[in-house]
């Protein structure tokens, strides 16, 4: 298999006081021209942000939004009328379409918010602007890829306006996954959220990421207790 890995000291980086960011790809003052986006994925910001703070409001448009919080809790109140809190283990899809207007703080006074923002450029624009949230942490198995986001809503799973999957696992150590092979014109990325993983000899470690545009299965070994984010994505817009 063909695969290109990226590791976590060479992400992007911002800090500023109340929000501790970092990069996938490029994305506000990080610049990288080899590093644009992977497919129809265009952002993962793994974002840290401090108590009683936040963005204020501030608008989108034609891009698939996807919030999956890892600790804490996040305030959430856009131009739709909704206003709610997504906690950890729970995920948060807002399809802005035709333009939507949101904010996202954090309401605790005293735990840092930790979370993924994700954005997929959608199969098509001007659409309605849609918000969702979802509670999966029932839903996931130690060893069973769940499905957290897809492009048709299958296996409970939230629905955007793109052809892609984003799935998500716990392993135990000494365990292994499989992932299934994809259609041609896809491309994976492999991001550890916690733990170490081996794949085709080579080791992962927390925030490392593997990508591959090469279509078959491949195994991946936990060595520890491990926490991983599977993305399938078209890799045309």
């Amino acid at each position: 298999m063909n695969y290109a890995i990226h590791r976590a000291n060479e992400r992007g980086v911002a800090e500023h006081g109340w929000l501790h960011s970092r990069f996938s790809f490029s994305f506000a003052d990080y610049h990288n021209r080899e590093r644009m986006g992977f497919g129809v994925l265009r952002v993962i910001n793994d974002d840290v942000v401090e108590p009683q703070s936040g963005f204020g409001m501030h608008p989108h448009r034609d891009m698939e939004i996807v919030t999956i919080v890892l600790k804490g809790s996040i305030e959430h109140t856009d131009s739709l009328g909704h206003h709610g809190f997504t906690n950890a283990g729970e995920i948060q899809v807002m399809s802005a379409g035709t333009g939507i207007e949101h904010s996202e703080r954090n309401p605790s006074t005293d735990e840092p918010l930790e979370l993924f923002q994700i954005w997929i450029f959608p199969n098509a624009h001007n659409l309605p602007p849609h918000y969702e949230q979802r509670d999966f942490r029932n839903v996931l198995m130690a060893g069973v890829w769940g499905v957290l986001v897809s492009g048709d809503g299958h296996m409970g799973s939230m629905k955007i306006a793109q052809n892609a999957n984003i799935k998500m696992t716990r392993l135990n150590a000494g365990s292994e996954i499989v992932c299934d092979e994809v259609p041609t014109g896809y491309g994976r990325l492999l991001l550890v959220i916690e733990g170490e993983v081996q794949i085709e000899g080579e080791t992962l470690y927390r925030r490392d990421e593997l990508q591959t545009v090469d279509t078959q299965l491949f195994t991946i070994h936990a060595l520890s207790q491990t926490h991983l984010l599977l993305f399938e994505v078209p890799m045309t817009r």
